[in-house]
């Protein structure tokens, strides 16, 4: 195996300019395994290469990949807990936008908490989830029955959505150009992708906890949007978000074909830029800084409120409606 932080030939090219010239970035996942990830040497976008095939990896994800993240096929009271309250975050800051009737897409909708928060501000949204665990939850513990078992490019929908929700999904799907063409068939002219992605410049964790083959790809702001532009979207804004640095991206259909000057000034200098980010993320500097240890006193807070919450609540639904109730009684 090639040596970390040397040269190589990746096996697959670049989804985001087509080079093949990489730099070795990581040799092992997070949990010790062997697993190579690479940084384009051209624009900075950083993946697992070689890449399972897409049939592999689409059974990883039906199968294995929420034992492997979570410890378990259908989310745990804690997760049901977490995860209610991520979605009610998510539906908050989409209040302004929504109305009746909106049609509305979560691709990679979990466990179903998005959809039942969003269907308790009196929208029936359509959900797609590849784990059939997951899946399961949310059509029989959550009673969303339009929350499909499937993939993104299996999606046939009668008529095209108006919102594509897509949170922490897209660095999961083995060929981002081909994503972002389905994105972009299935949201109406003027439609909007709301997206967010890990960003590979962040220090959130500890520089032996980033990489694993959950995580096919990882993105910062530049390649993001240089991607997204060449794939007939406009970038209607970006921003980064607090604490973790995720990068939330909010996209439009254009009719205009990306402008190379544009996007050649977008990759100018970043792969370096991805590359000096990860070199300087050392163990070292990461637990020398306060990040970890603010984290490790957010989780603590965390993991108390949420075994006092769901003290006497076992069922998944009980504890995201009781959720659900307190936010709507609070918010009027």
């Amino acid at each position: 195996m090639t040596a970390r932080w040397t040269s190589a030939q990746a096996e697959m090219p670049c989804a985001v300019c087509g080079t093949r010239e990489v730099t070795v970035v990581a040799l092992k996942d997070r949990h010790g395994q062997a697993l190579r990830s690479v940084c384009c040497r051209a624009c900075g976008l950083v993946w697992v290469d070689p890449r399972p095939d897409t049939p592999a990896i689409e059974r990883f994800y039906a199968e294995d990949y929420r034992q492997q993240y979570k410890g378990e096929h259908r989310p745990k009271p804690k997760h049901c807990h977490r995860q209610t309250l991520g979605a009610i975050e998510r539906a908050e800051a989409l209040r302004p936008r929504l109305r009746q009737g909106l049609r509305v897409l979560d691709v990679g909708a979990g466990a179903g908490f998005f959809a039942y928060a969003m269907q308790r501000l009196g929208l029936a949204i359509d959900g797609i989830e590849p784990n059939r665990g997951y899946a399961h939850f949310a059509r029989e513990t959550l009673g969303l029955d339009r929350v499909q078992l499937g993939v993104l490019q299996g999606l046939c929908p009668t008529e095209p959505y108006e919102l594509i929700t897509i949170h922490h999904v897209f660095e999961h799907l083995p060929d981002p150009r081909e994503a972002m063409a389905q994105l972009r068939a299935l949201l109406a002219p003027d439609g909007r992708v709301l997206m967010e992605v890990p960003n590979i410049e962040a220090t959130y964790h500890a520089p032996n906890r980033v990489f694993h083959l959950g995580h096919l790809y990882w993105f910062n702001p530049a390649n993001l949007q240089a991607l997204a532009l060449q794939c007939g979207f406009a970038v209607e804004s970006l921003r980064l978000v607090p604490r973790t640095a995720h990068i939330a991206i909010e996209l439009r259909r254009s009719e205009v074909s990306a402008d190379p000057a544009t996007v050649s000034a977008l990759l100018d200098g970043n792969a370096l830029r991805v590359a000096s980010a990860l070199r300087r993320h050392t163990l070292l500097a990461h637990y020398l800084g306060p990040a970890p240890y603010r984290r490790l006193l957010r989780k603590a807070r965390q993991y108390a409120r949420e075994q006092l919450d769901v003290r006497g609540l076992r069922d998944g639904r009980a504890i995201c409606q009781a959720i659900c109730d307190d936010w709507l009684r609070r918010a009027g």
